[in-house]
């Protein structure tokens, strides 16, 4: 027999077994301590089975009692079959071994509490199992756990789920380790009640999502947490889909889905509406009833922390519930939103780039107190709406819903919309941060729209694109000026004081007819000057709360713009 060498965690697992009573390992009395080592070489259609615990018979390594099983050789087809008592522990070192099995799992767990796979350091593993299965449809991963499944140690395994699903577990899937790829038809991995990861280096080609958790009856189940590893997920479906909450503090992840944003044509939006309308059905070719999405919960996301480069076809980060970032770098293409949720979202932290997208952020209502936030939108960078609104093609307007709203109180926000830059049909709140949009000047789309109120009382805020107008309760003086003639795009907007201080300063993204601006540094009673490309335009003296001129010093005009 070969040389078998051991890792740093098969000694733990033997300290582990030695140190742990046979009552609370729920042991037989005639059954293989934990801290047996069982060693199998797998030859072909055969295998030599050295130590107790396991037997191999008609191409199948059945596993009946609980213990440490190295694993090595090359198994042509069959299956290592785990039959262990229900509150038994099993561990297998894989420590270079191939397993193929054409009709079931090649791995398969049947019913002990836990099961532990190894990746002893420095060997590479092969897993697969047959798209002509014949066993159970219920059985239809290469590797199969009833319960519990922890991956761990510094080797590598390559998975192939040729009939469904790379890794299953049907209770808590755990990593904390290893290179793992997996190719499969359906999911890479799947935890039933819930995925742990933290750690390893991860590449994933799926069928359907890349990491999924299923399981719906219960807040405690249909979880994902994540808190380190690297990822390189390509799915057809979603990248990462939690039933109920996906939770990332740390990691680096590449997820594509579907064909990526570049396969979504442009939609196009109507423009026949009249004032105060809102926008009416958008035209998309993309199968919307197939989920594309990189990041998606059932309930909530958390994200506090990680790299992403997000490329999908449906929305980049989707929750049906809440959506809270905190921190960490999203960089997101999609050819749907690039952040959604049903319920609010909320960001404290973090730096935000969504170069391509149909809509920007959107929620109930959306948040934003702190981070690094810039939208590149062919409709509304920030949307405040409820999913069951209806398109308000008239002159009126919807009944107001209160928990509509935009709230910004501190960080960068720089967005560049083909239609509005803040849409809310509710409220929207400037209370801090800085905020620079370039959108449309027209009445039916502009830098600013909302159906309720919008109300100023800090921040930063200025615009190439119409703004409808300010509200009861603004504090903070706020500029709103027409050009005489639009101004292009490339153009650097400046508000300065009369000492020639720079307040504002903006390099617009989009042609312009109008702009608005605020600052905590305008008082009333002072006068400030309008620049554009170095050039003095007017001064404008501020008499009240709001201050309407045009850019020769003329009434504010208010044929094509809102306020």
């Amino acid at each position: 027999m070969r040389l078998i060498k051991f890792s740093w965690f098969l000694f733990f697992l033997l300290l582990l077994g030695c140190s742990r009573p046979a009552s609370s390992a729920g042991l037989r009395e005639n059954s293989t301590t934990e801290n047996n080592v069982t060693s199998i070489i797998f030859e072909g259609l055969t295998a030599q089975v050295s130590g107790t615990g396991a037997v191999f018979l008609d191409r199948t390594l059945t596993i009946r009692e609980p213990g440490t099983y190295v694993l090595s050789g090359i198994l042509e087809n069959g299956q290592v079959h785990i039959n262990a008592g229900r509150d038994d522990a099993v561990s297998l070192v894989l420590n270079g071994v191939s397993l193929h099995n054409e009709t079931g799992p090649a791995i398969f767990s049947q019913r002990s509490r836990e099961t532990i796979i190894v990746l002893e350091e420095g060997t590479h593993n092969t897993i697969s199992d047959s798209a002509r299965q014949t066993d159970s449809d219920e059985r239809n991963a290469a590797i199969y756990v009833q319960n519990n499944l922890h991956l761990t140690g510094e080797g590598s395994l390559s998975v192939i789920g040729n009939y469904r699903h790379g890794i299953r577990a049907q209770d808590i899937l755990t990593i904390t380790g290893g290179s793992i790829t997996v190719d499969s038809t359906g999911h890479s991995l799947l935890g039933r009640n819930g995925v742990i990861i933290d750690g390893g280096n991860f590449t994933f080609n799926a069928g359907a999502d890349g990491i999924q958790s299923s399981r719906t009856t219960g807040d405690d189940v249909g979880f994902i947490t994540i808190s380190g590893g690297d990822f390189n997920i390509h799915a057809q479906n979603d990248g990462i889909q939690a039933e109920s909450t996906l939770t990332i503090t740390g990691g680096v992840f590449h997820i594509v889905t579907g064909g990526g944003s570049a396969s979504v044509p442009v939609r196009q939006s109507n423009f026949n509406r009249g004032w105060g309308g809102r926008p009416g059905p958008a035209i998309q070719t993309a199968d919307d009833s197939v989920s594309m999405k990189g990041l998606k919960a059932g309930k909530q996301v958390i994200i506090m922390g990680g790299d992403f480069i997000i490329d999908t076809e449906d929305d980049g980060v989707h929750s049906d519930g809440d959506i809270l970032i905190t921190s960490g770098r999203l960089q997101i293409k999609t050819g749907d939103d690039g952040i959604h949720a049903d319920g609010a979202v909320v960001i404290s932290g973090g730096d935000i780039d969504i170069p391509v997208c149909y809509e920007g952020i959107e929620g109930l209502s959306v948040t934003i107190s702190g981070g690094n936030i810039s939208i590149i939108s062919t409709n509304d960078a920030l949307n405040a709406a409820s999913p069951d609104d209806t398109p308000n093609m008239g002159w009126g307007r919807r009944q107001l819903n209160e928990n509509i709203f935009v709230r910004i109180t501190g960080g960068t926000v720089d967005l560049h919309a083909f239609a509005d830059g803040i849409d809310s049909n509710g409220n929207i709140f400037i209370e801090g941060g800085m905020l620079m949009i370039s959108g449309p000047s027209m009445i039916m789309e502009g830098a600013v729209d909302f159906d309720g109120a919008f109300v100023i009382t800090g921040g930063e805020l200025i615009t190439a694109g119409s703004i409808l107008g300010i509200s009861q309760g603004t504090t903070q003086p706020v500029i709103l000026v027409s050009y005489t003639r639009q101004q292009a795009s490339g153009s650097v907007i400046a508000i300065k004081d009369q000492n020639e201080n720079t307040l504002l300063e903006y390099t617009s993204k989009t042609a312009f007819s109008y702009s608005g601006f605020t600052s905590p540094h305008f008082s009333i009673g002072e006068t400030y000057s309008l620049f554009i490309n170095g050039e003095k335009r007017t001064d404008i003296r501020l008499n009240n709360i709001g201050t309407g001129i045009s850019d020769t010093g003329g009434t504010y005009n208010q044929g094509r713009g809102r306020w």
